[in-house]
C-alpha cells in the first residue's frame, strides 16, 4: 500500500500534493509558530510543489528530517554537530568572500590581553555578532552575549573564520595571546594550529516506512483512542468528548477491546453495516459520525507507529444531506395560538418549558441545545437593553456561539422576565429538562421531541420542519427586513470574516443597535 502519511493533495483538478505536519504540543506558543492574527499554530503546512506522487513523497521525506532537526532544536537547542555545521556554511562564505576581495593585508600581534573575558567578548561581538543573531532567528535558538553558550558558538564561528583566511579575523586566548589567520608570534611558543571545519559525517535518514511495519507491543482499541483524546483533541467540548466516550463504548461492548492488528476490514464493516445500521437501525448520516472516530483514531495510532494500517478509512457511505426549511406565518400562528405559557409553574416540565422556548427560538434564532442549557442570570440587562447571553461557558457549537441577543419585545410582553423572577436563585431557565441516559449532557433531546410531537399533533408535517427551522425563518425575516448579512451572523451566531472584533458586547452603542436588529424580526402577515 502506497504510503501517503503527512501528505494531503490540494483541492480541484491538477492540485499539487502538500505536507502536512503536526507541531509538538510543548512548542505551539512559540514564536516561531504563531499565526500572523497571533494564534498558535499546530500544522506545518507546506506546499510540495509538483502532482507526481512519487516525487512529493521524496520531498516529503526531506522536510520530514528538516522538521525534526528545527523541533529538536527548539526544544533541546543545538548539538555540537549543528554549531559545526553552521561553523562550515561560515567557512565556505568566507573563502567566497576572500577569493572576491584582492585586498592585501598584514599580520599583527596583540598585546597581552588584561582579562580574557572581556575581551573574548569584544572579539565576538565586533566580529560574528551578526552570524551568530541570524543563526538564533533561523533555528529558533535564544542566545544572550555574555554567557556561556554565547561564548561557545562564538568561539566556533570565529575559528571558521580564521580557517578560512579572514584577515581581520582574531581569536583572544586565555593566556592574553591571540591566533590570527595568517601566522602568529614566531618568538613565542607555537599556537594551536585552526584547520577547516568539516562536516558532521552525515547520518543515514530514517526512510518513511511503507506501511506495514511490525508492531511490537500491540495497542488495544480503548489504549489508542485514550492517546487519541490526549494528543489529538485540543480545546474539545466536554459534550464532545462525552459523546467520544458512549460511542467507543458501544464498539468495545459489541467487539470487545481488540489489539489494532486483530481489527479488519471485515471487523469494521461488521460493525458498521450490520450492528448499527442493522440492528441498531441507526441512520447513515450517524454510522458516518462513528466511521469518521474510528477512522480518526487508527490515523492517530498509525503516526505513533502502533497500527500499520486503518480498517475504518473510506468506510463513509453516501447520507442524505439535512434540510431545513422556514416556518410559514400561517405555521407560526397555529404553533403559538395553541402552546401555553405559564410564568410560575407548580411544577417544571419538558411540557412547561416548550412554549417558552418555542419563543426564544422564533426570535433568537437560537439553536435548541443553547436555548435548553440557559441560565436564568444568563438574562441580563445593561444601559436599559435586556438581553440573552448565550454560552457564557464557551460550551457553544462554535467560538462565534459565545454572543448577547438582546431580548425581543414580544418576549418581554409575553411575561418571559416575570418567569425568570419567579425562579430560585442560581436556577436553570427551564430546571424540568433532564438529558436522555445516552446523552446525560444534552438537554435538549427531549424538548425537541416533544416540539416535533406538538407540530404533528396540529397537522405541521411539511418535510424539512423541525426545531432547527426556527433558526432559519429568523435569518429569513431579517433578510427580508435588508438586514446586512454579518449583522445575522451576529445574532446566529455564525462564523462571518466581515465580523473582525466584538462589535456587540454588553454594553456601549452596539448592544441598542443590536436590539433595534433583533426587533426587526416580525410575524405579521403581509
Amino acid at each position: 500500500m502506497t504510503d501517503f502519511r503527512y501528505m494531503k493533495l490540494g483541492r480541484g483538478p491538477g492540485s499539487t500534493w502538500f505536507f502536512v505536519y503536526n507541531i509538538p504540543r510543548e512548542l505551539r506558543g512559540h514564536p516561531r509558530f504563531m499565526t500572523s492574527r497571533g494564534k498558535p499554530m499546530t500544522k506545518i503546512t507546506e506546499s510540495l510543489e509538483t502532482t507526481d506522487p512519487a516525487q512529493a513523497r521524496e520531498t516529503r521525506d526531506r522536510r520530514v528530517v528538516y522538521w525534526n532537526r528545527q523541533f529538536r532544536m527548539l526544544q533541546h537547542g543545538p548539538t555540537e554537530d549543528d554549531i559545526r555545521e553552521e561553523a562550515v556554511e561560515i567557512y565556505l562564505t568566507t573563502l567566497k568572500a576572500n577569493a572576491a576581495s584582492a585586498r592585501n593585508y598584514s599580520l599583527w600581534l596583540s598585546m597581552r590581553a588584561r582579562d580574557y573575558v572581556p575581551q573574548l567578548d569584544a572579539a565576538i561581538e565586533d566580529q560574528v555578532a551578526g552570524e551568530i543573531a541570524s543563526y538564533c532567528s533561523r533555528s529558533g535558538v535564544l542566545l544572550t552575549p555574555g554567557t556561556k553558550p554565547y561564548r561557545e558558538i562564538g568561539i566556533e564561528f570565529i575559528k571558521a573564520k580564521i580557517a578560512a583566511g579572514d584577515p581581520e579575523a582574531r581569536l583572544p586566548l586565555e593566556n592574553g595571546r591571540e591566533i590570527l589567520s595568517k601566522g602568529s608570534e614566531q618568538h613565542l611558543p607555537p599556537l594551536p594550529e585552526i584547520t577547516a571545519p568539516v562536516s558532521p559525517e552525515p547520518k543515514p535518514a530514517v526512510p518513511l516506512a511503507p506501511v506495514a511495519l511490525p508492531i511490537v507491543s500491540p495497542e488495544t482499541f480503548s489504549q489508542s483512542f485514550e492517546e487519541y483524546l490526549r494528543t489529538a483533541l485540543d480545546g474539545t467540548s466536554a459534550d464532545t468528548l462525552a459523546d467520544y466516550r458512549r460511542k467507543v463504548k458501544i464498539f468495545l461492548d459489541k467487539v470487545g477491546d481488540l489489539p489494532l492488528n486483530k481489527i479488519t476490514d471485515h471487523v469494521a464493516v461488521n460493525f458498521l453495516d450490520k450492528y448499527l445500521l442493522g440492528e441498531r437501525k441507526q441512520k447513515p448520516r450517524t454510522r458516518n459520525t462513528y466511521a469518521m472516530l474510528f477512522s480518526a483514531i487508527f490515523k492517530c495510532a498509525i503516526r505513533r507507529k502502533k497500527a500499520a494500517t486503518n480498517p475504518f478509512d473510506g468506510q463513509r457511505i453516501k447520507a442524505a444531506n439535512v434540510h431545513y426549511e422556514p416556518f410559514t406565518d400561517a405555521e407560526i400562528k397555529i404553533l403559538f395560538g395553541n402552546l401555553a405559557f405559564e410564568v410560575a409553574p407548580v411544577q417544571h416540565r419538558t411540557a412547561t418549558a416548550l412554549p417558552w422556548a418555542c419563543l426564544i427560538g422564533a426570535y433568537t434564532g437560537a439553536r435548541l441545545e443553547e436555548i435548553a442549557q440557559l441560565k436564568a442570570s444568563d438574562i441580563k440587562q445593561t444601559d436599559g437593553v435586556w438581553f440573552f447571553e448565550f454560552c457564557a461557558d464557551g460550551n457553544g457549537k462554535t467560538e462565534a456561539a459565545t454572543r448577547v441577543v438582546p431580548l425581543h419585545r414580544a418576549l418581554v410582553d409575553a411575561g418571559l422576565l416575570a418567569y425568570r423572577d419567579a425562579l430560585p436563585k442560581n436556577s436553570m431557565l427551564f430546571p424540568g429538562l433532564k438529558g436522555r441516559t445516552s446523552k446525560p449532557g444534552r438537554l435538549g433531546v427531549k424538548l425537541g421531541d416533544a416540539f416535533n410531537w406538538q407540530r404533528k399533533k396540529l397537522g405541521i408535517t411539511r418535510p424539512g420542519l423541525n426545531f432547527h427551522s426556527f433558526r432559519h425563518t429568523v435569518g429569513d425575516r431579517l433578510r427580508k427586513a435588508g438586514i446586512q448579512e454579518s449583522d445575522i451572523a451576529a445574532v446566529l451566531g455564525h462564523e462571518d470574516e466581515r465580523i473582525t472584533s466584538r462589535v456587540y458586547g454588553h454594553d456601549g452603542l452596539g448592544l441598542h443597535r443590536l436590539a433595534e436588529i433583533v426587533n426587526r424580526i416580525s410575524y405579521d402577515k403581509p
